[in-house]
């Protein structure tokens, strides 16, 4: 803040942190544009004089990339442990625990670990130094996806329990007020200031925007000597003060207008035009700076600020305008006109968040400069696209040698810096999200089957050698939904070859770019759509002349995964990936083609993960776990989003959504079941007991109307969803420990696998026996389930096999599936009934064809220690 200004303020903040009675947590609110992160970096600079900052970070929309949660709790633990030796001896011994905690990918966990519980022990800190947390422009959190962003909400996720921690450890927070944020006050207590636009005036306070325009103008007064002492003159300045509307940014922006302009000129056309607020102010500067644009001026416009606006890493002037293909002079004539709105430095930015809504917001904006996100964002996927049509070549990086590691490539940094352009890198790493936001259109669909059926392999190149074969998974997987999206079939099964081609070969080729052609596509499967494709261009490179593969290898893998066994297996709803839960304490989400991990390992729960499951449509995961707390993740970000929920004092064995994905039901190792709202977390149902022994599973029917639920007393039994009540058993048949149970689809059987070796069908409505028990398996059974269909049940069983029977007469129609070297804990069918999905003891999870009796996806598992490729023909 400008010296002697917002006085009223700061010391109202200041006696906030002072205050050890107050509520912990300070917001500080109002619209765009009105100061508050000047207040904030003020604060932070009171604070650190006093030695009371703890740690500060400011959000900016247009790095919302890298400026994430997880960022933020890591600078912040940073920051603590710096200042305060108490703090640091706290998250040492946490790092000394698990040195990989500050990568972690869940937000709660990593803010717990790292911030959370080192402040619950510090207790040997003076009250006058006690630290103090700044957070400016949460409300940018998430870049323009705002609150429907995953980030926002682990943010506010995370937010909501800093309130728990003493009232000794402050914490500011600079917002808009936005709904989510509101809606996290509401029921979080806090102290606010509420920053009006409209400021009010006394006596003794002169007006902070005042002092604010009448600075700014003086600067400008003493740029040119001419202008006489009390230019603009009393007048002007107040009808610059009205029609700022209370804003600073309108006169920070007034006064940059001014300055780069003729100062007379430039303020008689500002007060002579509709400039009130910001609306009318950048209005005017857009007619004002292009007064005569025709059709081309203007797509050139929209080009460059939807990409300024919508490009995930930001660029400068030169590598900008290769990207987009407009000649330079035309982009340094569209930032010199925009000089006030835009920060043309290193890289190219918008100075403030209003200008960004004003462009995007067709009731203000005028329509020849508004900007169409989804045109914008579909010209930046063919942007990406044609410059790697036009750039990637075979050997980019013109490397001389296919014995080498790319870590031992002489001066590869250079070479890359020389060949690989930040644009051609950019376009390599983003396209397929920008693709994702895109419509099918006629030059997307073209560029696509020229990036698929010539540019795969060297776009692998440029990937490898720049470290970022992490991400190709994503990004194919990515094109296989836009293609399925888009029903462009006809090439959606080469983009499926690709992901195969990529979780088969990525090790090797992330080590040497040259072995994408040495290794990986001479071995490839002869018929596969890449090697089809691919293999005739390149006919000087290794030949399979005897053996090889006609298609994909039964088993893909074995790739990194769960450290010991695997507890829970299933699939999500679509079919497309699998998640499991481990002793190892993770949760981890698989591609069921390909087998990749595409998630994970989600960390959080302190023990055995025994149940994990999806909900209804695919978007969440729930986990239950030895801890005796339940969790619930975003299925696709892997950020926690619910917990952990706490309510039982032992092992949760089981845990599930309803058929509506409304509640979550959970069965434990204290004798209980509880039923929780799946979007508060609150426990909506129980404890309900009847049980006397371990509940080791428990799920709902498919109507959602009542509970079954299996027991290490032998025992099953039926409860109404609404009452608790038991309404069925319960059911003896079983000598020892029922330790799973499921329902058939259509809610009239219910079947049960037991330690005594067996399995029994049950009629769902009363209680008895349909056929006589099903007897194959010499071990415990640990798992069922029903085929989708109903008319068959697979089992996994200690004695490491599963079998498939006929759920009508009780016959084994396929088995003992062997492949597992250990117990086998987990099994289920895939929605479509064609697929089984299996874990075991031995650390993996496995795919089996549920009619061929052979694992199509397997061994889904991690080297001990890295490895290069290695491939011997099915010949030998």
């Amino acid at each position: 803040c400008l010296e002697g200004t917002r006085q009223y303020i700061l010391e109202k903040i200041r006696i906030w942190a002072t205050d050890l009675q107050a509520p912990n947590i300070l917001w500080i609110n109002g619209d765009s544009g009105v100061g508050k992160s000047a207040i904030a970096s003020t604060i932070v600079e009171e604070l650190r004089l006093s030695n009371r900052l703890g740690s500060s970070f400011f959000f900016r929309w247009e790095r919302a990339g890298v400026m994430t949660p997880n960022a933020l709790w890591r600078t912040v633990a940073y920051g603590l442990a710096q200042r305060y030796p108490d703090i640091r001896g706290h998250l040492v011994t946490a790092l000394t625990i698990n040195g990989d905690l500050p990568e972690i990918a869940d937000v709660d966990a990593l803010f717990r670990q790292l911030v959370y519980e080192p402040l619950m022990k510090s207790d040997r800190i003076p009250a006058e130094k006690l630290p103090v947390i700044v957070l400016d422009a949460v409300d940018e959190c998430g870049g323009l996806d705002g609150q429907r962003s995953d980030s926002r909400k682990a943010l506010i996720q995370t937010l909501r329990r800093w309130s728990e921690l003493p009232a000794g450890f402050k914490l500011i927070i600079t917002s808009r007020r936005e709904s989510d944020i509101e809606q996290l006050f509401s029921t979080t207590v806090h102290h606010s200031i509420e920053i009006a636009a409209k400021e009010p005036i006394t006596p003794f306070t002169p007006s902070n925007i005042r002092v604010f325009l009448v600075h700014e103008l003086r600067q400008t007064q003493a740029r040119y000597t001419s202008l006489p002492l009390d230019w603009p003159g009393e007048k002007a300045i107040l009808s610059l003060i009205d029609r700022s509307r209370g804003l600073f940014i309108w006169i920070k922006t007034v006064a940059n207008l001014i300055k780069r302009g003729a100062p007379r000129r430039t303020l008689r056309q500002i007060l002579s035009h509709d400039t009130e607020g910001m609306s009318g102010l950048y209005t005017w500067i857009l007619h004002a700076s292009f007064p005569d644009s025709i059709e081309e001026d203007t797509k050139d416009f929209r080009a460059v600020l939807g990409a300024v606006i919508f490009m995930k890493e930001p660029f400068d002037n030169a590598n900008l305008a290769r990207f987009l293909s407009i000649d330079e002079p035309t982009m340094e004539y569209i930032f010199t006109e925009l000089q006030s709105v835009l920060d043309c430095g290193t890289t190219v930015r918008i100075y403030h968040r209003s200008f960004v809504d004003f462009l995007l917001d067709s009731n203000d904006c005028p329509a020849f400069f508004l900007i169409n996100k989804e045109y914008e964002t579909s010209n930046l996927a063919l942007c990406c696209l044609y410059t790697m049509e036009t750039h990637l070549k075979f050997n980019i990086c013109e490397l001389e040698s296919s014995s080498v590691r790319n870590e031992d490539v002489p001066n590869l940094a250079l070479r890359i810096d020389k060949c690989i352009p930040p644009y051609l890198s950019y376009s390599s790493r983003y396209w397929a999200s920008h693709l994702a936001e895109t419509a099918p259109c006629r030059g997307i669909n073209n560029s696509l089957q020229c990036f698929m059926d010539d540019l795969f392999l060297a776009w692998l190149e440029v990937l490898s050698l720049t470290k970022q074969m992490d991400i190709v998974s994503s990004m194919l997987q990515c094109l296989v939904d836009w293609l399925r999206v888009s029903l462009l079939l006809y090439i959606d099964s080469l983009a499926v070859d690709m992901q195969k081609f990529v979780a088969t070969f990525a090790s090797a080729m992330s080590e040497s770019a040259p072995h994408i052609y040495i290794s990986a596509l001479p071995f490839s499967p002869r018929y596969s759509g890449v090697s089809k494709q691919y293999i005739r261009h390149y006919p000087q490179t290794l030949t399979v002349k005897r053996g090889g593969y006609n298609s994909w290898p039964t088993v893909v893998g074995p790739l990194q995964g769960h450290i010991t066994s695997v507890y829970s297996v299933s699939f999500s709803p679509d079919g497309r990936r699998i998640v499991s839960g481990s002793l190892d304490d993770t949760i981890r989400v698989w591609n069921s083609e390909t087998g990749e991990t595409i998630l994970g390992p989600l960390m959080g729960h302190g023990g055995p993960v025994y149940s994990a499951s999806f909900s209804p449509d695919g978007k969440r995961i729930v986990s239950g776990s030895g801890d005796h707390t339940l969790r619930v993740w975003d299925a696709e970000t892997g950020q926690m989003v619910l917990g952990p929920l706490q309510g039982h004092n032992n092992c949760i064995w089981s845990a599930s959504f309803s058929p509506d994905g409304r509640s979550i039901i959970s069965g434990s190792a204290d004798h209980t079941i509880r039923v929780w709202n799946a979007a508060t977390g609150k426990r909506i149902l129980g404890p309900l007991r009847g049980h006397n022994a371990s509940v080791s599973s428990v799920l709902f029917s498919p109507d959602g109307r009542r509970i079954v639920s299996g027991s290490d007393d032998h025992t099953i039994r039926v409860w109404d969803a609404a009452t608790g009540k038991t309404i069925l058993g319960p059911l003896q048949g079983h000598s020892a420990s029922v330790r799973c149970v499921s329902v058939s689809p259509d809610g009239t059987k219910i079947v049960s696998g037991s330690e005594d070796n067996t399995i029994q069908v049950w009629d769902a409505t009363t209680g008895d026996t349909v056929t006589d028990s099903l007897q194959g398996h010499n071990d415990l059974v640990w798992s069922v389930s029903f085929s989708p269909d109903g008319r068959r049940i697979v089992s996994g069983s200690e004695d490491r096999t599963i079998r498939i029977w006929d759920a009508e007469t009780g016959e084994t129609v396929l088995g003992p599936m062997q492949g597992h070297r250990n117990s086998v804990n987990s099994v289920s069918f895939s929605p479509g009934g064609g697929r089984i999905v299996s874990g075991s003891d031995d650390c993996t999870v496995r795919v089996w064809d549920a009619e061929l009796d052979e694992a199509i996806t397997g061994a889904l598992q991690g080297h001990s220690s890295s490895s290069i490729l290695t491939h011997f023909s099915p010949g030998g």
